[in-house]
């Protein structure tokens, strides 16, 4: 059994992987999520995404508004409200916005639009009985409640301070790691040293998944019409 903590990078994905007792740290940057779903298909590895899973037909999605609600401001903004699941077809940033606001009457953000292609991956793969394995989670909701703050952290996490706070949250359930060797290890054309921090906040979200010990925002997610839990989990 392996857990899979993944995050979105230039390159794709950027994967932080461990065995259930977070024993030792193995990084890898992958162009698509299919042979990590796989591994969880096949009953070998236990997930957690940082992607929208199940995308809700009217805007917002709960899941959403709890989580900035948990964190608070300022980190609350880091919880982009997902796309309506028609938003996904949009061939440009107009494009988007239009039919975004036909179906939840929100346009969608810069931000929003420079993940989407990730969102319509993660769309097309996932399956409600993978959900058994891969989990939707969020970087920052992670961190705010391994730090039991009640609230989000700090500082930035692309400023220095902001990655000291976040390796100091770490520190107690991983092994240390140097985020700038491993990003000159993986190619720093492919990956940011915050996407590596993520994915590793990220891995221990998926220990808690696996140990059966998540917390999951909402406490009772609902569906969306495929069938998908709309939910963030950490």
């Amino acid at each position: 059994m392996r857990l899979f903590g993944i995050d979105g990078c230039r390159a794709g994905w950027v994967i932080a992987s461990s065995d259930p007792g977070l024993g030792a740290l193995d990084f890898q940057v992958v162009p698509d999520l299919r042979s990590a779903l796989g591994e969880a298909a096949a009953g070998r590895a236990v997930l957690a995404v940082d992607v929208p899973i199940g995308l809700a037909a009217s805007w917002p999605r709960a899941a959403d508004v709890e989580a900035r609600r948990f964190l608070g401001a300022p980190r609350a903004s880091s919880v982009f409200p997902s796309p309506s699941r028609a938003t996904l077809a949009a061939r440009s940033y107009r494009d988007a916005c239009a039919r975004n606001r036909s179906a939840t009457g929100r346009r969608v953000s810069r931000q929003l639009w420079g993940i989407l292609p990730k969102i319509a991956e993660a769309d097309r793969l996932m399956t409600p009985a993978l959900q058994a394995r891969v989990r939707e989670a969020h970087p920052e909701v992670t961190f705010a409640v391994l730090a039991g703050r009640g609230r989000g952290l700090e500082h930035a996490k692309k400023t220095p301070a902001g990655e000291r706070e976040r390796l100091a949250v770490l520190r107690p359930f991983v092994p240390a790691f140097d985020p700038g060797a491993v990003r000159r290890a993986l190619g720093a054309h492919t990956v940011a040293r915050d996407d590596i921090v993520d994915a590793v906040a990220l891995l221990v979200s998926a220990g808690r998944i696996h140990a059966g010990r998540a917390r999951v925002f909402p406490p009772a997610p609902a569906t969306d019409r495929r069938g998908l839990r709309m939910e963030i989990v950490a």
